[in-house]
């Protein structure tokens, strides 16, 4: 073991208690994925709610059109349209390194969009769905991540 994997503790009786926190990494990194992925999951169903409050649901809420099959960009599946596709493309996603292991500085996002939804942020901008779904769920996600209060920036009248 060497010194920079090993932390001295002082105990209340002065004594030396030597801590190693590598010995948990694995057991912490399982229990904040799960965390991640319960708040993912509560971000998603409101990101969803949201979202179909704005377009709404049903027969008639939407153009269907197949892929283009003449001009300059016949073939492209870009070109085609199905109500309902930004819906279906909200989506939980876990990124991962070049190994398969969950990587720590980029772990659990939830998307809206793809390829064929490429419109998603443009309605974002015009009529948010994503934001004020991140808003209501908040305290939610905070009480899931074991965060003891909400994030932001503490006064300093508070502690005098």
């Amino acid at each position: 073991m060497t010194a920079c994997h090993r932390f001295v503790v002082l105990v209340d009786d002065m004594r030396v208690a030597y801590f190693n926190p590598n010995k948990f990494d694995r057991e912490f990194d399982g229990i904040t994925k799960d965390r991640l992925m319960k708040a993912a999951k509560v971000l998603k169903a409101s990101t969803k709610r949201h979202l179909a409050a704005q377009i709404g649901r049903g027969k008639t809420t939407g153009i269907n059109r197949p892929v283009y099959k003449s001009g300059d960009y016949a073939g492209s599946t870009w070109t085609a349209r199905e109500a309902g596709r930004m819906m279906k493309s909200v989506r939980i996603v876990e990124k991962k390194t070049k190994t398969g292991r969950v990587s720590k500085k980029q772990n659990t996002r939830v998307y809206v969009g793809h390829f064929t939804a490429f419109y998603a942020d443009i309605f974002e901008y015009y009529r948010p769905f994503l934001r004020p779904a991140w808003n209501e769920s908040l305290p939610q996600i905070m009480t899931l991540i074991g965060a003891g209060q909400k994030i932001g920036l503490e006064t300093t009248t508070d502690r005098m």
